[in-house]
């Protein structure tokens, strides 16, 4: 029988995406053990995958993936601002060419 911390504990690892070996290693479990808790959590929030589990489990719980800003995925960092890239890109010179579309050089 598992008590309340432990599938805690369980559900955290698992949102923030451990392998069932890594999980077991750190709650000291058998793997075997974390497997049968993940499927047991998966029957109960109707889940087919480990992904689709620590999904739901995350938005319900409210919780986001450590150091992450917003929903980008990017990690943050002091005093940078990325503009190469994307729909508000500054650096391009203009709109890219195809390959069909780009001069031939003479040999």
């Amino acid at each position: 029988m598992q008590d309340a911390s432990e599938r805690r504990q369980i559900v955290e690892l698992l949102v923030r995406g451990w392998s069932d070996d890594r999980i077991s290693r750190e709650l000291a479990l058998s793997k075997r053990t974390v497997q049968r808790r993940v499927q047991d959590l998966m029957l109960e929030h109707g889940c087919s995958s480990r992904f689709a589990l620590g999904f739901t489990l995350g938005l319900r719980l409210g919780m986001r993936a450590p150091g992450r800003l917003g929903h980008s995925g990017r990690t943050a960092k002091a005093g940078r601002t990325d503009r190469t890239k994307g729909p508000d890109a500054t650096a391009r010179p203009g709109p890219r060419r195809t390959w069909a579309e780009r001069p031939v050089r003479p040999r």
